[in-house]
């Protein structure tokens, strides 16, 4: 696997996991205590409670932990609609970690991005680097910190998600490392998007 390939999407990783971040208005400390947990293909699959309450999935290699650990955990990849088959269980919203463990502990390191179980997400590989896309701005919602575009290519409409980014309809705009999911629910937005493209930098054509 190529170096421009797992720094493409390393930084998608990170995109999305900072707009799971804004999406469910959760402070970024990367702590949280375990609510319950299960054990499966060498990995732990762990349900915490963050700060505010709320909680979340959390799954990287296995590690000794019991209801009520305090855990801390590194880099995150956002999976959606995830399917375990070790536990035959399929999770809405799962945070695949670089690093974890209980806090006041040494981090347990997880398989590079890239080498996670396979997602059943129906998602495209990374753009390659140096190969911009692009299209022409049909329509955009800005929500969260985040843009939403709808985007005329060729024949069709794509949907493509970035930082928040200035442009109305009729802009020409082209967007470099993005990755597609399908079935993305932007919260802020209200609104499921049957497939949406997250892209690493998006710029409107002068």
């Amino acid at each position: 696997m190529s170096r421009s390939f797992l720094a493409i999407l390393a930084a998608v990783a990170a995109f999305t996991y900072s707009l799971f971040l804004a999406e469910n208005a959760l402070a970024a400390d990367n702590t949280g205590k375990v609510v319950q947990f299960q054990n499966g293909g060498g990995y732990t699959y762990a349900e915490v409670e963050v700060t505010g309450g709320q909680k979340v999935w959390i799954a990287g290699s296995q590690i000794e932990v019991k209801k009520g650990t305090q855990v801390r955990w590194g880099n995150a990849m956002v999976m959606r609609n995830f399917d375990s088959k070790a536990l035959n269980k399929r999770f809405a919203e799962i945070l695949f970690v670089d690093g974890w463990g209980p806090v006041g502990k040494q981090s347990t390191a997880t398989s590079p991005h890239g080498s996670y179980p396979t997602p059943q997400l129906g998602a495209a590989p990374p753009a390659a680097a140096g190969t911009p896309d692009g299209g022409v701005v049909k329509s955009v919602a800005n929500a969260g910190g985040y843009s939403y575009i709808e985007v005329t290519k060729g024949s069709g409409t794509v949907w493509v998600a970035a930082m928040e980014t200035p442009m109305k309809a009729g802009d020409k705009v082209q967007w470099q490392g993005g990755t597609e999911m399908s079935n993305f629910t932007a919260k802020s937005l209200n609104r499921t998007f049957p497939k949406i493209i997250f892209a690493q930098t998006v710029t409107v054509a002068k």
